[in-house]
């Protein structure tokens, strides 16, 4: 069973901004520093409680316009597309998407389409070449997950090492509010 409304987050094909560009006030306090943080949130997740993945998508497919300009992809240029939902304590905290093009999947991250039920933070995050790009930020509309009347904020960020690297989009329920002490400096 999914949480997600398919039609308004296929894509996640929003206007994103700086974080510079966002008031701080207008972001509650308790997501703030999961859109911040450095840190991979698989690694602070798992300091909160148990973690457990649940795959909803793991396909060859074509990106979003917004995807591929972000990426330098091609037109027809095709990208493992993996959408995943992470629950801590079995309570569902991120919604992720993560856009995986053909040319990235070299080295270590080769067996990134094997993945299964393991989260992906666990493989990008090991590498000591690994550069992050700029993390940009969204408020996603309401209802975008089913049985969540609230807005979302959602992050997202290029992490290259091969290729054009990997596209990581993750929208935040409220519930990670929280764990957010439990998941230590953020």
């Amino acid at each position: 069973m999914t949480l997600l409304n398919h039609k308004l987050t296929k894509q996640f094909d929003y206007r994103w901004h700086s974080i510079a560009q966002v008031r701080r006030s207008s972001i509650p306090k308790g997501i703030q520093p999961w859109l911040t943080t450095r840190f991979s949130i698989t690694a602070k997740l798992r300091q909160a409680g148990h973690l457990r993945v649940e795959v909803l998508e793991d396909t060859w497919q074509s990106p979003s316009p917004r995807e591929r300009l972000r990426l330098g992809l091609k037109s027809r240029e095709m990208a493992r597309v993996r959408s995943v939902i992470l629950f801590v304590d079995n309570e569902p905290v991120v919604y992720a998407r993560s856009i995986i093009p053909a040319r990235s999947l070299r080295g270590a991250w080769r067996y990134l389409p094997y993945l299964d039920n393991r989260p992906l933070g666990g493989y990008v995050y090991k590498s000591k070449a690994l550069r992050r790009s700029q993390t940009e930020v969204v408020k996603l509309p309401a209802g975008l997950i089913q049985n969540c009347a609230e807005p979302l904020w959602a992050r997202r960020s290029v992490f290259m090492e091969y290729g054009p690297g990997i596209l990581v989009n993750e929208a935040f329920y409220p519930a990670i509010a929280r764990f957010t002490q439990a998941a230590g400096q953020l």
